[in-house]
């Protein structure tokens, strides 16, 4: 597993289109946090769901979520899927534009990234309406939250302050887990 923070667990990703392997590096990660008692799984959602225009396998996307599901009912995990939009390595900026919210199935526990919300806008007001509207849309299936700021092109993990003011940490966080996720 590549890593934890606060004892919430970050599956492994290949950051790739979904095949063979990444069902069984799910599956491996899904026992790791059985073994280690971690609080939760994070698993980014897969391309074929965020960007179905540019990752035409939408069937491929939802059949890797419906057995993450199943998994974790059958191993009696919490498991909550990511917006994890693709990024081009190293420069840490969108490759295909924001996560496409309308094919993300709306029975799933969701993870909130805000600072892979925040790229690619204009503004630190735009930042701050996005999420506003994902809570608004998808607030029920907000369970988990990785709450972090960038400078708005790259995601670079930084301090709150900017964006996410008190009260908006405030809505963001009630009835919720979360870290601050580190860079």
């Amino acid at each position: 597993m590549r890593n934890a923070q606060d004892n919430h667990a970050h599956a492994d990703s290949r950051y790739k289109e979904i095949g063979w392997l990444d069902y069984v590096i799910l599956l491996q990660n899904i026992i790791e946090v059985r073994l280690y008692s971690y609080t939760s799984l994070n698993v980014h959602l897969p391309f074929e769901v965020q960007h179905p225009s540019r990752y035409p396998h939408l069937k491929k996307g939802l059949m890797f979520i419906r057995f993450g599901e199943r998994m974790k009912r059958i191993f009696n995990i919490r498991l909550y899927w990511e917006n994890a939009p693709a990024q081009n390595y190293g420069t840490w900026d969108l490759k295909n534009g924001q996560t496409q919210w309308e094919h993300i199935p709306k029975t799933i526990d969701l993870c909130l990234d805000t600072g892979h919300v925040m790229l690619e806008v204009r503004s630190v007001e735009e930042a701050r309406r996005n999420i506003v509207k994902i809570l608004k849309k998808r607030g029920k299936q907000i369970k988990h939250l990785h709450i972090h700021e960038n400078d708005l092109l790259h995601d670079t993990h930084n301090p709150i302050g900017k964006v996410i003011t008190k009260k908006l940490l405030a809505v963001l966080i009630d009835n919720r887990t979360y870290i601050f996720e580190k860079g």
